[in-house]
Order: structure tokens, then sequence, then C-alpha cells
């Protein structure tokens, strides 16, 4: 191109425009290819320099998250979101959702969220569920027993004549048993219900997990309320309506906290924003403990 006389050319970049060559480069703006040039290119505005930057502008890629005392002293905790091609900060670990890094938080802002409490190990929080099944197991014997039994008396029968028919389409499925499922279902429920959720409320406890030392505590500077804590106990409640399949369902939502991070979260307790720790230990603050 050095031997190139000055002058418009066509843009090799874009056929549709020209662009002015100087005998060495191609310099000010280009014109469409169909009109007239002027005798001289306009000259490229330069582009605004953004060296500059107000540093109490808040940085788009953190999120912060609000004031309160249960984090003690300090900034609030940070979370930095995961953007195209952003890497790891140092002394960080990855928030995980579903399985995907969303972002990253400093293990020091994982340990005022936390206030100090140890997360309890997820063979404590399995033993602690086998305890309270044991007693929902017992507790369903007491109050829905006689429902059941109900129940029993007109599916085996019904089983035992399927069996032994050459055709079980032609064998009529008896009317009341489907309402007798659903009774005993919503009976199970409701004692469920009333067996987790309000001592969960009060203490952050069911009797499984008083008995491993273990407790739902809060992540964020809020209580958990009865909204949160209704919400944290449908995930675990409602695939019982669709057993024998739901159970697929619990065994994922049971295993999740084995590689979740940073709090060992089950996928019940992603939305709510629980977590379960240790009770005893480790002597908490109490103005940075986390609310339950």
């Amino acid at each position: 191109m050095t031997t190139i006389e000055p002058g418009w050319y066509p843009d090799p970049a874009d056929p549709a425009t020209q662009r002015y060559w100087d005998g060495a480069a191609w310099v000010g703006k280009p014109v469409p290819a169909d009109a007239e040039p002027p005798a001289e290119p306009e000259p490229v505005e330069p582009e605004p320099l953004n060296s500059f930057k107000d540093p109490a502008a808040p940085d788009p890629a953190v999120e912060t998250l609000p004031m309160d005392r249960s984090y003690g002293d300090g900034p609030p905790p940070q979370v930095v979101q995961r953007v195209p091609g952003a890497v790891q900060p140092p002394d960080t670990v990855p928030i995980r959702s579903l399985g995907v890094t969303v972002g990253w938080i400093t293990r020091r802002d994982v340990h005022r969220i936390l206030g100090g409490r140890v997360l309890a190990h997820p063979g404590q929080r399995l033993v602690a569920r086998i305890v309270d099944v044991v007693c929902m197991l017992a507790l369903n014997a007491v109050v829905n027993g006689y429902f059941i039994y109900q129940m029993w008396q007109t599916f085996w029968p019904y089983f035992l004549e399927v069996a032994s028919a050459a055709d079980p389409a032609d064998v009529t499925v008896p009317s009341r048993l489907s309402d007798q499922i659903w009774v005993v279902l919503l009976i199970a429920l409701g004692l469920w219900f009333a067996y987790e959720v309000p001592a969960t409320l009060n203490t952050g406890q069911t009797p499984g997990k008083r008995l491993l030392g273990i407790k739902v505590v809060s992540l964020a500077p809020v209580g958990l309320g009865w909204g949160r804590l209704l919400l944290r106990w449908s995930y675990a409640a409602l695939p019982l309506i669709c057993f024998p399949f739901g159970a697929v369902l619990w065994i994922l939502d049971g295993i999740w906290c084995i590689r979740d991070q940073p709090f060992r979260q089950c996928l019940h307790d992603k939305s709510p924003g629980t977590a379960v720790v240790e009770v005893g230990a480790e002597k908490a603050d109490p103005e940075k403990e986390p609310s339950r």
C-alpha cells in the first residue's frame, strides 16, 4: 500500500464505505461508498479517557448485603458475581447454584455470615432426618392409624383381585380408595407441618436435630418467619404427594449438601436462605449470631 497514491479508496474492512489513504495509513472518518468524498477527510474524534474511577461509585459486579449488627464491625459482606472473563479472586470460595458457580465470597465473610458457628456435617443432617422420620411414622400410627387401616381394608382385596385377574385392566378400582388415599395423605402432611415448622421457628431444631446437636439458622440478617419456613418445608414435604416418584427428589435434596458451597445447603435451604450449624461447637458472640 505504500506505493498507492494518497486519496479516497474502498475501505477493505467495510466495502460499503470509503476511506482516505494518506500514503501510509487509513485516516479520518469513513464516508458511504456512493457519496462524494470531501477534499480532506474529517478527523476521527479521540475516545474519552476512562482512567479515572470514582472510588465511591459502586462496582456493578459486587453485590453488597444490607448493614446489620449480625455481621459485626466492618463493611458488610460482598458477593462477587461471576461475569464473562472473570477469574476467582484470591482467598474466596465459590457460590454454586444447581452445580454452577455464580460468584465468589471471601472466607472471612462466610465466617461473619455464620456468626462464628460451624456448619453441620452432612452425616449429622442425615441421622437427624432419620430420627425425625421415625418420630413421624410413630405419630402417624397414633393419629392417622385408623384412616390408614380403612384404606388398607379397601386396597388389599382390590390388590388380590388384580393379582389373580387374567387382565388387570378389567378390575374396577374401588371408588372410595382414591378418597381414602387423599385423606391419609393430607393428614400425614398436616402432621409433618405441625411437627417440623413450629419447632424450627421457635428453636431452629426438630427433635432429630436437637438429639444431634444441630440447628437451622438464617443466612440473612432477618428472622426466618412463617413464610420462609413454609417454603423450606414445602420443598421436602410436597414430593410426598407424588410418592414413590417423589422419593427421587428426596434423595437428590438430601445429597445436595455434600458438594454445595459455601454453606453446605440442601435444595430446600436454597430459596429460604437457611443453613444448618452445630449448636455447641463454638461459642458465638450473641450480637453476631445469625437470626433464626
